[in-house]
């Protein structure tokens, strides 16, 4: 399931890369969502990707 949003957050990334920048506040409206998605795409490629099994840490006793 992350598969597809982290899929759907790069599409979204690079539709906002091809706009074209016609004044300054597409430019400033592009370069925000761009941002905005990319900080989402890391959070949601860090935090809520599936975890193996825990590691088993070895006792001395």
């Amino acid at each position: 399931m992350y598969y597809l949003v982290n899929v759907l957050l790069v599409l979204a990334i690079a539709f906002f890369f091809v706009l074209p920048m016609t004044d300054r506040r597409t430019a400033r409206m592009k370069l925000c969502m761009v941002c905005v998605l990319a900080v989402a795409l890391t959070v949601s490629a860090t935090a809520f990707r599936p975890h193996g099994p825990a590691p088993v840490l070895a006792s001395k006793g």
